[in-house]
């Protein structure tokens, strides 16, 4: 029964992990934007959605003055509008920017944000842990809760799926592919492609804070270190091994990522090496990315004939 339990919790991670895929994908696979600031959406979905389905801190230690005890629809809803917003906010500053240029202005950006919510405790509480966020649905499901939001969460996933699959294939996303390939061809054609990439940015941020939000509502609390930028590197690791522009492929990336940092977490110490092995786990998908690269440079789940397109002068 632990192992069931462990799967279905390792299968709660991947999903929410798959939805930050997902918006990652519709940056860098669907737009070549090259945006590191997908912990801040992370964690701008989970505190909105955290602070406003909750009430006001209480007792001699409490610093959190704000708090609103919403629904939780609410809270995730609004979430996932302000990771958008957010996205915006920060596209509208280094969009113009190009290549290594965005990604330092997209990395900076998201340290800014998580600082502001390590350091603004009447808001966030801070350095400490926002504790007591609800859950939905909670004591009422008649099977076991993790199923049930394992459920709900890979749910989320297949309605984004196919939803930014049928995008990419509609005449928005085939504007989003030739920017990726060369930013000339769509504006010979009088396409405004910052207003393009604007959108795309303030939609794969809305993603991720929705995965913010469903995150925040299953582990009961949060506090900053758990939106470091390490999160950001994890998801490219994810998309690159999936496959860039395959959506299906950020899933399976997500996924294989998950199942490789979770697995190590329980290995018991009496193993050898097993007090260690979580602490390597960072090699291990770093392997995994060098395999796969070297092996199928387009990702497991991509396409051979962009990746040629893509390197072709």
């Amino acid at each position: 029964m632990a192992f069931v339990d462990l799967l279905l919790v390792v299968g709660i991670i991947a999903g929410i992990y798959s939805l930050l895929a997902i918006g990652m994908n519709m940056h860098w696979g669907d737009t070549g934007l090259l945006n590191f600031a997908h912990a801040a959406f992370f964690a701008v979905g989970a505190y909105t959605s955290a602070i406003l389905t909750t009430p006001p801190a209480t007792g001699d230690l409490a610093t959190r003055v704000v708090g609103f005890n919403f629904p939780i629809v609410a809270g995730v809803v609004a979430g996932t509008v302000l990771a958008g917003l957010t996205g915006l906010l920060i596209a509208v500053t280094s969009v113009r920017l190009e290549g290594d240029y965005l990604a330092m202005v997209t990395l900076s950006s998201a340290e800014l944000i998580r600082l502001l919510i390590h350091n603004e405790a009447w808001l966030t509480t801070g350095a400490q842990t926002l504790k007591n966020i609800p859950r939905p649905l909670d004591g009422v499901v008649p099977v076991s809760y993790d199923l049930f939001y394992l459920v709900l969460v890979w749910a989320i996933v297949g309605v984004c799926y196919l939803l930014f699959t049928r995008l990419s294939h509609s005449p928005f996303g085939r504007v989003l592919h030739a920017i990726r390939e060369n930013d000339d061809v769509p504006l010979a054609l009088g396409k405004n492609i910052t207003v393009f990439k604007l959108k795309s940015f303030g939609i794969g941020a809305a993603v991720a804070g929705l995965a913010g939000g469903l995150w925040a509502h299953y582990v009961y609390a949060i506090s900053s270190v758990m939106f470091l930028p390490s999160i950001t590197f994890l998801i490219w690791a994810a998309v690159i091994i999936g496959g860039a522009g395959s959506y299906g492929g950020a899933i399976l990336g997500a996924s294989v990522i998950v199942f490789l940092r979770q697995i190590t977490r329980f290995i018991p110490g009496e193993v050898p090496f097993g007090d260690q092995l979580a602490y390597i786990r960072l090699m291990v998908v770093g392997a995994v990315l060098i395999l796969v690269l070297y092996y199928r440079p387009e990702g497991l789940l991509g396409d051979a004939e962009r990746l040629q397109a893509g390197t072709s002068e």
